[in-house]
């Protein structure tokens, strides 16, 4: 089937992991037991939903949208800038989830404390998310420092390539030491149910930053491709400063839902 097997296999998945979701809900095998019975349509709280869910579905659209036109920047550089890039976005993913997931405990524990009335035990929280998700990046960065070539073996060995990825690498490792920060306090504000404010910060690293660097820097400096990787290596950093900047003005703790 080709390519098309590949699709294919992504849709099974992705099926038969809300399937055995909703089964582990419905059979409660969670903590949360969901019933049918006396279901009726709640249009106060599908409006909650909604004004919560907005922001964070424009949130993934917009980086999705932007992670293509970061594509059509680099194609003009070649095949192997274009290898490069999606060998590194690999990595990038590597280390993002693992913060992801800590984001999600540190956003749920967030939750529940500004549930239980206890907002400064829901920054604890976000700050204690926040370091061990620092200390796993920084471990991971000095590995790839330290390594680069021999991680990207892993995938490649072909020697152009190897090279371009791991000068990739290099640059990027300025944005993996505040990954952290981005990742889970992103997703502790947003457990506060204050999504609005990470969707802007995400708008302004992608569209306002990342975007117009990657576009200018390769043009007016002798940067050439690598100037698109120091343009997402900025926004990165951006980013870290905007969400620790506001998550410690705290104004996420007194979110109403």
């Amino acid at each position: 089937m080709g390519v098309s097997g590949a699709a294919l296999a992504n849709v099974v998945a992705y099926s038969a992991g809300m399937a055995l979701g909703l089964w582990s809900l419905f059979t409660g095998r969670t903590r949360v037991r969901l019933t049918l019975r006396n279901f009726r349509l709640d249009l106060n709280m599908i409006w909650r939903i909604v004004k919560i869910g907005i922001p964070a579905s424009v949130m993934g659209i917009q980086r999705s949208l932007g992670r293509l036109a970061l594509m059509r920047l680099i194609a003009p550089f070649g095949t192997l800038a274009v290898a490069a890039h999606t060998l590194c976005e690999r990595i990038d993913t590597m280390l993002f989830l693992p913060s992801m997931g800590l984001g999600v405990a540190g956003g749920v524990l967030v939750g529940q404390n500004l549930g239980a009335r206890q907002p400064e035990q829901a920054e604890k929280s976000g700050w204690m998310a926040a370091s061990l998700a620092e200390v796993f990046v920084v471990v991971c960065s000095v590995a790839i420092l330290l390594y680069s070539e021999n991680i990207i073996g892993i995938f490649n060995t072909e020697p152009d390539l190897v090279k371009i990825t791991s000068t990739f690498l290099k640059i990027a490792i300025t944005g993996y030491l505040v990954l952290g920060f981005n990742a889970v306090l992103q997703q502790c504000i947003s457990g506060a149910g204050d999504t609005l404010p990470p969707m802007l910060i995400s708008l302004v690293m992608i569209w306002l930053v990342q975007l117009p660097l990657a576009f200018f820097l390769p043009q007016v400096t002798n940067l050439a491709v690598y100037g698109i990787r120091w343009a997402i290596v900025t926004s990165t950093v951006v980013g870290a400063v905007a969400y620790i900047t506001y998550f410690r003005l705290g104004r996420w703790k007194r979110k109403k839902i």
